[in-house]
Order: structure tokens, then sequence, then C-alpha cells
């Protein structure tokens, strides 16, 4: 009979630690199912955190995981939604701002100037440069 020492994959065996932390606790305000998603779901954001922290830490050129690339993995995997939506305004500021500058540009080449459609123009590059600064403020 072979004897099973292999070495158990340290992700695996911080998965079965936080399982086992869980089955001791209440899990009457969850239905059976809904405790059984909530368990992958931790298993599953474990080895997200520490595949992110891995990354970080080599983007750090580090020899080991510190608790800083730990938690800016964390910060990385859990962006609350108004974080994405100031991301996403930086985007659109960002494609305002473009179009804007590449129409001021496009007039200026072939000199053809009208007061609305520069208006329009620095406007939307006003806006865009708004949504920008915006998005940077947040982040």
């Amino acid at each position: 009979m072979p004897n099973n020492t292999q070495p158990e994959n340290p992700l695996q065996s911080i998965i079965n630690q936080a399982e086992s932390e869980l089955s001791g606790i209440d899990t009457s305000p969850f239905s059976h199912a809904a405790f059984s998603i909530l368990k992958a779901k931790i298993a599953q954001y474990l080895s997200e955190l520490i595949a992110e922290s891995i990354k970080i830490s080599k983007r750090h050129q580090a020899d080991t995981v510190s608790a800083a690339h730990v938690e800016r993995a964390s910060d990385y995997l859990v962006s609350s939604t108004t974080r994405r939506f100031f991301r996403h305004l930086g985007t659109v500021g960002g494609i305002l701002l473009g179009a804007s500058l590449s129409n001021i540009l496009a007039m200026t080449v072939s000199a053809q100037y009208s007061t609305l459609g520069t208006l329009v123009s620095a406007g939307l590059g006003i806006i865009g440069a708004f949504l920008i600064a915006l998005h940077i403020a947040k982040d």
C-alpha cells in the first residue's frame, strides 16, 4: 500500500484551513446551498488573492510576498462600485478630450473655423479634462 506523503499544495492548505474555520461557525442565516456557494466564493477569492499577491511581488522584483503586496492585491481585487464608476468617467473624459483635440487640430490644419464647431470642441475638451481630473482625484 503506497504511502501518500506528498506535500500539500500551499494554496489548497490555505483553502482547507479556511473551510475548517467556516465549519465552526453558525450557518443558520444561510441556506445549505447559500453556504456552499459562500465557501466556494471564499476559496475563489483566496486563490485570486494569492495569485495577485505573487504577481505584484514579482512586478516589484521581490524575493518574498510582503504584507504590502497582499494589501495591494486585495485593493485591486475588491474595487468598489464607486471606484469603477469614476474609472469609467475618466475613460469617457479621455475620449471626449481626445476627440476635441483632434477636431481642434483638424480645424487648425484646414483653416476652416466655425463659431459653433469651435465652441463645441472647446466645451467637449473642458468636460473631458474635468472628467479625467475627477477620476484622478477619486483614485
